[in-house]
């Protein structure tokens, strides 16, 4: 695709144009155009798209719901398993290289309890 972009930015419904417009500029992603992906901003939240042949239906994580709202809440803090993992200690907050990040959950609770996270994920 000439002129293409890899990710562009969208509204779902009329009422999001005005967040999207926010969200574009504040992430410096087009608006228009062609694109592999797209972020999409609708009723339920953030999504992303991926375009063309054997593309699925959009990804769209939350963080502040169901299991993973649960687990930051109730799950023990700093002494939670994945927290004494990389070294949680009073005082200590260490930084954090997630390389298997799949959907960001276990970096996000690392994230919660102070830690700096990087997250690299290969798909």
């Amino acid at each position: 695709m000439s002129g293409s972009v890899a990710v562009r930015i969208e509204a779902l419904a009329p009422e999001f144009a005005g967040r999207v417009v926010a969200l574009a500029e504040a992430l410096g992603l087009p608006r228009t155009g062609e694109a592999g992906f797209a972020l999409q901003l609708g009723a339920d939240g953030l999504q992303l798209q991926e375009f063309g042949a054997g593309a699925s239906g959009p990804v769209r994580v939350d963080f502040l719901e169901g299991a993973v709202a649960h687990r930051r809440q109730h799950g023990g803090g700093s002494g939670q398993m994945i927290a004494k993992a990389v070294g949680i200690q009073p005082g200590v907050r260490p930084t954090v290289l997630d390389a298997t990040a799949g959907l960001g959950r276990d970096a996000f609770l690392l994230a919660q309890l102070g830690c700096s996270v990087t997250l690299v994920e290969r798909n």
